[in-house]
């Protein structure tokens, strides 16, 4: 279990990565929403858990995108590791569908 300036610590880095990466970045001390593609829907919001870790939920919606909301947690974040991992999913998938993009223009 995290204490609640580490877990704030993790929150503020997650924010400065999704700044760097040029996301859109909202929120405060205990809970960060992450929109890296607005149009697709693709977001998350990363809050403090309860339990003493961060946890974050997919942004869900259906084919036509409608009925959004955000779905259960899929990940946890319980030490630097975990909030490095997760910082690399984002910039990861980010790339991917960047790249999508450049070949679909192609």
């Amino acid at each position: 279990m995290a204490s609640a300036a580490k877990l704030k610590t993790w929150l503020r880095f997650i924010q400065q990565v999704g700044v760097e990466q040029g996301f859109e970045i909202e929120g405060g001390e205990t809970m960060v929403r992450v929109v890296i593609e607005a149009h697709h829907g693709v977001a998350y919001r990363v809050q403090i858990n309860s339990g003493g870790y961060l946890q974050a939920q997919q942004w869900e919606c259906d084919s036509k995108g409608r009925k959004g909301r955000y779905g259960r947690a899929v990940f946890s974040m319980r030490s630097n590791s975990d909030v490095a991992q997760f910082c690399s999913v984002l910039i990861a998938s980010s790339a991917l569908r960047a790249r999508r993009r450049e070949e679909d223009e192609a």
